[in-house]
């Protein structure tokens, strides 16, 4: 599916120990790390590496985002999930014309997904010669876990954009730095984190070749991990120098393990040290190669990405900068997979019908609530000061006030009934949640303040226009609004006394969206 455009996005990875989030910007054709933020995952709520309390994990989620101040409705997630397949299939010449279909053939072959609902996505990839067969990455996994997490997700406020592997994520997030500049050399990535292996090998700047499998317990500690990685890429050098007879003799291995995976900083510095100093050794197929060999934690990856100058590179979660990329359409890496069930696309027609029953719904409770609420403090103090100076009023002032009521339950009535705005509000985009926008709005209107009208022209911001009883309640309404997590920036644009209000002040206001 192809993901739409934002200028403001947010990345969320979540491994079986750490939920890290990534907040970019695109900014004239550069990119701009605006926050980054990280956190444990809570006890419990991951357990063999799937989500065993999405509840909880949601939640977590939930308070990272608004701890940090983090503001955006988009957001590409990469979710601990087994099993994940991913690999590269050769289209037959006979499935040209419904690539699709063969694609879900190919995966029902899949042992470990026969048996449940699969999300699934693919894309095309270049071929490697003009004589080559065409080619397809796909990625598939178990659907039912994604739609459970993305549907906690959502009730706590988050717009799920795209899902993808985090393989995918990180080799966005590098592809700029570490496989767009190896010119006349094949680059070989070996990602290890959350017992899960993934080998893929780039070939002039393609995806060639992709694996991912489940690593053994004791495969997982200090220098034997890292021999048995070795020997997986010996593997791989001998399929491409006997089976392919790749015919390059150079090439480039970057091992990347993340500490969350049973090993410290210490140890990987450790071995990466070994590798300059040559006390660590490492034997290649037949020595037939020029093997430039690397190895690092995934925190380090970080100084790979286009963002490493940012001041906040200490330690930037590389892969979710790599899910925000994908939503900003930045990199040329050629690898557009979202597992993202399409019934969960907030574009989508079902979906679009539910929210503008929930917008109007919101809406109306809002207008109504607030009215009311503002009235009924105007009309205990109209009849306070009925009470208070009953003795010495004249008949007329008292049917004065008595009037005043009147016209202010009339008012009640008339605006706890006024639909007139909500078409207007709701024309204006289906993307915007109105309903979390309208539920904050109430929370943050004082009870001195009323909200008469509320219209949008573009999406981007809205107008509210009302009466308060005071210019220091229009002060402390702006005030509360901008603690409003789906609003960026207020602007009070204008207060005046409103003598047709016995006195009141009405004021206009601006709220700019979060986008």
């Amino acid at each position: 599916m192809k993901p739409r455009q934002f200028k403001t996005v947010l990345g969320i990875d979540i491994s079986s120990s750490q939920i890290n989030m990534a907040l970019l910007r695109k900014d004239k054709g550069s990119l701009k790390l605006l926050k980054a933020a990280s956190c444990p995952v809570p006890d419990g709520a991951i357990k063999d590496g799937n989500i065993e309390d999405v509840t909880v994990l949601a939640k977590a989620v939930k308070r990272l985002k608004v701890r940090n101040k983090i503001r955006t409705r988009h957001v590409a997630l990469s979710m601990v999930i087994n099993p994940v397949m991913m690999q590269i299939l050769d289209i037959r010449d006979n499935a040209t014309d419904n690539v699709g279909q063969f694609v879900q053939d190919e995966i029902k072959d899949y042992a470990t997904l026969s048996k449940t609902k699969i999300a699934s996505d693919y894309c095309g990839i270049k071929p490697t010669g003009k004589t080559a067969p065409r080619r397809a990455f796909v990625a598939a996994t178990d659907s039912q876990k994604i739609a459970s997490f993305v549907k906690a997700l959502n009730k706590e406020g988050l717009n799920i954009a795209a899902v993808e592997p985090f393989p995918v994520a990180y080799i966005r997030a590098c592809y700029e730095k570490k496989i767009a500049e190896k010119v006349g050399q094949n680059v070989v990535f070996v990602l290890l984190r959350d017992n899960i292996l993934t080998l893929c090998v780039f070939k002039n700047q393609v995806l060639n070749f992709m694996e991912s499998k489940q690593c053994q317990a004791n495969k997982l500690n200090g220098e034997e991990c890292f021999r048995w990685i070795v020997e997986k890429v010996n593997e791989l050098l001998k399929f491409y120098d006997i089976t392919l007879c790749d015919d390059c003799d150079k090439w480039k291995v970057s091992i990347v393990i993340s500490t969350g995976n049973k090993h410290t900083k210490e140890e990987i510095d450790s071995l990466a040290a070994g590798l300059k100093t040559g006390n660590l050794s490492c034997n290649f197929h037949q020595n037939n190669y020029a093997v430039e060999l690397e190895i690092k934690s995934l925190e380090e990856a970080c100084f790979d990405t286009p963002i490493a100058n940012a001041e906040l590179s200490n330690e930037i979660p590389v892969i979710a900068v790599g899910l925000a990329m994908k939503l900003l359409n930045f990199s040329n890496c050629g690898l557009n997979i979202n597992l993202l069930l399409p019934e969960m696309v907030e574009g989508n027609p079902k979906r679009k019908h539910t929210l503008i029953i929930a917008n109007i719904a919101a809406v109306a409770l809002l207008l109504g609530v607030l009215s009311i609420g503002f009235f009924s403090m105007r009309v205990k103090s109209v009849m306070g000061a009925i009470e208070q100076k009953n003795g010495g009023l004249h008949g007329s002032s008292i049917k004065s006030m008595l009037d005043e009521r009147v016209s202010l339950d009339e008012k009640i009535a008339k605006i706890a009934n006024n639909y007139e705005n909500m078409s207007i509000i709701l024309n204006t985009n289906f993307f915007v949640k109105w309903d979390q926008i309208l539920n904050e709005i109430r929370y943050a209107t004082p009870k001195p303040v009323r909200i008469l009208n509320i219209f949008s022209d573009d999406g981007l911001r809205i107008i509210l226009k009302g009466h308060a009883f005071s210019y220091e309640s229009v002060h402390l309404f702006v005030q509360t609004l901008n603690e409003s997590e789906h609003i960026k920036l207020v602007a009070l644009i204008g207060t005046e006394k409103d003598t047709k209000s016995s006195g009141l002040v009405a004021y206009s206001i601006s709220c700019s969206l979060v986008e």
